[in-house]
């Protein structure tokens, strides 16, 4: 992610919903000042930070993980650590919190060798149900009730959460949710949107729909119209799809009752044999 596109996505953000995503990870602090740009940009061409924030006894980082910690990652934990003691102009401590969806809870000790070693916190999400989360944000939306500051944070989080799906189509719901729904009386309203773009530039492979998704969340107007065109449309492809599905089935049990065989009806109907059979049992 470009330096300049990640200063404006979390220009906007303030203390208050800084704080709501303390509270998420049970971190409590007075002062609050987020990704402090002379720390952030560690080395701008191999190292950039997910998010750093300034409390008053410590700077956090925070990263996001979707696979298992390897030596690789810890390494790149290291680099942090080191640069951004190098950089910092306090005696604060530096902390590292890992959010992650596929490790439990737990601290871990890093060691180099018997002088250089340091220790960061799994935050595991493992056992947070995204699928849940979302249900009940679609059910808020229908039902026009309020969302809580909290519920949009976990919303922004669905990605790295425990899902049946996939995490793309995961990064694309939540997205998709965020952009609909009304968050002009959220004090998260910044810091939700940077948090849903940061998730998705940094674990969707390069291509057109990481691009729509982070400039509709972005804030480009063009990029949101055109997006929400675009799912308008794949939601009419599958609808279609659907409705062909359904029709194919109600020709299948009809030709099942006319005591044709699984190859006939596979040839009209393009249903698979086991599809069939199955069509056949519940009749």
């Amino acid at each position: 992610m470009a330096k300049k596109q990640e200063d404006l996505l979390f220009k906007d953000v303030g203390e208050e919903e800084i704080d709501v995503l303390l509270k998420r990870i049970k971190i409590k602090s007075k002062k609050k000042k987020l990704n402090p740009t002379e720390i952030r940009f560690i080395d701008a061409s191999i190292l950039i930070a997910d998010i750093i924030i300034e409390l008053d006894d410590m700077i956090l980082i925070i990263e996001f993980q979707s696979t298992p910690v390897d030596f690789k990652d810890k390494n790149r934990f290291l680099a942090y650590f080191s640069m951004v003691n190098f950089k910092k102009k306090t005696k604060k401590r530096v902390k590292l919190i890992v959010i992650s969806t596929a490790e439990n809870t737990k601290k871990i000790s890093h060691v180099i060798n018997e002088t250089i070693k340091f220790n960061f916190d799994i935050y595991s999400l493992m056992e947070e149900d995204g699928d849940i989360i979302i249900n009940n944000i679609e059910t808020k939306i229908k039902n026009e009730e309020y969302i809580t500051d909290e519920e949009l944070i976990d919303l922004a989080l669905v990605p790295v959460m425990s899902s049946v799906k996939t995490q793309e189509q995961q990064i694309e719901k939540s997205a998709n949710l965020i952009l609909s729904i009304d968050l002009e009386k959220n004090k998260v309203k910044n810091l939700v949107k940077s948090i849903a773009y940061l998730l998705a530039d940094k674990f969707l492979e390069d291509g057109d729909k990481k691009t729509a998704i982070c400039d509709a969340l972005g804030g480009k107007m063009s990029a949101i119209y055109d997006y929400g065109q675009r799912q308008k449309d794949e939601g009419i492809k599958e609808g279609i799809k659907e409705g062909k599905e359904e029709t194919f089935k109600k020709m299948a049990k009809y030709m099942i009752k006319k005591g044709e065989s699984n190859e006939e009806i596979q040839k009209e109907t393009q249903l698979s044999i086991e599809e069939i059979e199955k069509l056949r049992e519940k009749n």
